[in-house]
């Protein structure tokens, strides 16, 4: 399949809301709104039933060659998922003023990475990408990472907008809108198996039990 006919694929599926879910504050009925209810999202079941959180994919998108991200890691160094082949990851949109949706994603994928302990969560990286390249520095991401005690394996990239703005077009992701006090960017996680194909996704604008995604991952990594 040529990479035009993926990339319309991907957009189908933003456009039913895997990408763009619903990411407003507590007022709007978004992820603050839902964050007491600590029930699943709903979605479907993967692929042969594998996943019990993420959703299954279209047939010509799922297994599909995920695209590669090559940026600046906050942590130092730059990361290229094009070296994590043998890897499994997720891959998430984030910034770090974020009032709601963030530091919601940001726990759910940290109480998911404790269940599934130290061994497994060593199998897999976290591929955290900016939607905020105005306010997304190395120092206020490493501040975002201790508060929210994510892992050695989580990776926050940064960059500027010219170099971010192609990995949004590439994974249909919405970014944080300038002077926006609310979220308004794209709320997914992917999650890429270790051949560094497309396996499945989670939206991540409303609650979810983190459990879920623990026994997502333990498919991901086994």
């Amino acid at each position: 399949m040529r990479r035009a006919q993926l990339l319309l694929l991907l957009s189908a599926a933003v456009a039913l809301g895997l990408l763009l879910a619903g990411c407003g504050s507590s007022t709007s009925g978004g992820a603050g709104a839902s964050a007491g209810s600590g029930g699943s999202s709903g979605g479907t079941s993967g692929p042969d039933g594998r996943f019990r959180l993420g959703t299954r994919l279209p047939p010509a998108l799922a297994n599909r060659p995920a695209p590669t991200i090559k940026l600046t890691d906050a942590a130092g160094g730059t990361l290229d998922t094009a070296s994590l082949v043998g890897t499994p990851y997720l891959v998430t949109f984030l910034y770090t003023n974020c009032p709601d949706v963030c530091p919601l994603i940001g726990e759910e994928i940290h109480q998911a990475l404790q269940q599934i302990g130290t061994a497994d969560t060593r199998r897999l990286r976290v591929v955290a990408v900016s939607v905020d390249p105005r306010h997304d520095n190395a120092a206020a991401v490493k501040a975002w990472l201790k508060r929210h005690q994510e892992p050695p394996e989580f990776h926050y990239l940064i960059g500027s907008e010219a170099q971010l703005k192609p990995v949004w077009k590439e994974w249909f992701a919405q970014p944080q809108i300038e002077g926006d006090p609310e979220s308004s960017h794209s709320a997914v996680i992917w999650l890429v198996d270790r051949q560094g194909r497309l396996a499945t996704n989670v939206s991540a604008g409303v609650a979810f039990d983190p459990s879920d995604l623990a026994a997502d991952l333990r498919t991901l990594v086994n």
